[in-house]
């Protein structure tokens, strides 16, 4: 019994632990696409939520904590995340709760422009979850790594240059390029 246990723990714990810079690639984008399949929202990206004045706020805490537990992820790479959302949150500065929530419920689409995540997965550039990854070349020189991630939905497929860097002997991500 103390080996099962013992072995259940050991698979547990191995859950993206990075040994390569290619495992840190994978490992995040394993990560979300199951976190995007899961619909919710809250896991792998920023929420628009009630100030406690009625004011339109982002709360990214819990999309952060994912990263952290995640454990593949560079603080350099979460605060880009947070700069990433820093024009939503400063577009939704002087809009009212009420009034984001009457716009947003009748179009969607309103609020693209400031904040694309709403209507697309920023992390695969599209509506729809993507079904697989796959790695298809690896430069690592001197504790940095540039991995060439193909993602995939049928016929579909894109490209993503995901940057990697060894840190305190552990691959994470630094950064992600979608135009390849």
């Amino acid at each position: 019994m103390r080996q099962l246990i013992l072995i259940g723990f050991l698979i547990v714990s191995s859950f993206c632990k990075a040994q390569t810079p290619a495992d840190a690639a994978k490992c995040f984008y394993e990560w979300y696409l199951k976190a995007i399949k899961g619909r919710n929202v809250k896991e792998h990206t920023a929420i628009v939520k009630k100030g406690p004045k009625g004011e339109t706020l982002l709360d990214y805490e819990r999309y952060l904590h994912n990263l952290d537990s995640v454990g593949c992820v560079a603080d350099t790479f979460k605060q880009s995340e947070i700069a990433r959302f820093q024009s939503c949150q400063d577009y939704f500065k002087d809009i009212p709760y009420a009034i984001y929530y009457d716009q947003v419920d009748n179009d969607p689409f309103t609020y693209n422009v400031p904040c694309p995540f709403f209507t697309q997965y920023h992390w695969v550039s599209d509506m729809q979850p993507w079904e697989s990854i796959k790695v298809l070349e690896s430069k690592i020189k001197e504790g940095n790594a540039e991995i060439q991630l193909e993602l995939a939905s049928g016929a579909n497929r894109q490209k993503r240059l995901i940057l990697v860097k060894l840190i305190e002997g552990k691959w994470k991500i630094t950064g992600i390029s979608q135009s390849l």
